[in-house]
């Protein structure tokens, strides 16, 4: 019943389905269970940013059918898995392809 969209901004927004309407409040926000996730924003990714990153410098992420790992592309040219969600900040991913 929601949907989930980064921004040019690298701002996170949450919208129900069908009307679009934004969802603002965190509380419900954090009650929501996904079906998917693309996004490489949000708290239950924070940990996918490597130290001193730049914004733009993680370009994508999955999470695997299972949803227990993550797998982010960056400007470096690495793939990185991690364990979802990766709420810890500065985690190493587990591998680099």
């Amino acid at each position: 019943s929601y949907f989930q969209v980064s921004t040019g901004a690298y701002k996170r927004q949450v919208h129900e389905v069908p009307l679009g309407k934004q969802i603002t409040d965190p509380a419900l926000i954090e009650k929501i269970t996904w079906a998917t996730w693309t996004s490489i924003l949000g708290d239950e990714v924070i940990g996918i940013w490597p130290r001193n990153a730049d914004k733009a410098d993680v370009n994508c992420a999955c999470v695997t059918h299972a949803g227990l790992n993550i797998v982010t592309g960056d400007d470096f040219g690495l793939v990185k898995l991690f364990d979802f969600p990766c709420t810890e900040k500065f985690v190493s991913g587990c591998f680099i392809l």
